[in-house]
């Protein structure tokens, strides 16, 4: 894992990078200066699985997040999953992925 102040550090180099090389190429007259950098977290849960279902002590909040690197599959499953929910009906696939769950 990068610590988040080596990963800020990254940020103006990183952010050049693709300004410099495919968007030039693609869009040459592109406006190339770069106004806004930031940079996020990109993690997973410890077994892989999202983090999909009722937020515990929250009465209609729900939430659907930690989808690491299979983001495709999963969120079509949180979508689903999430609106079965509201309409009152459950799976037994949401323990699987309960936000309450021991990791």
């Amino acid at each position: 894992m990068i610590e988040p102040d080596a990963r800020n550090r990254l940020i103006a180099k990183k952010s050049r990078m693709p300004v410099r090389g495919k968007l030039g190429a693609l869009w040459p007259a592109a406006d190339r200066d770069i106004e806004f950098r930031w940079a996020g977290r990109f993690n997973t849960t410890p077994d892989g699985l999202p983090l999909i279902g009722a937020v515990p002590g929250a009465k209609g909040i729900y939430a659907a997040y930690g989808y690491g690197g299979n983001d495709i599959t999963f969120v079509f499953l949180a979508a689903q999953s999430t609106s079965d929910l509201i309409a009152g009906s459950t799976s037994d696939l949401l323990s699987d992925f309960a936000l309450d769950r021991d990791l």
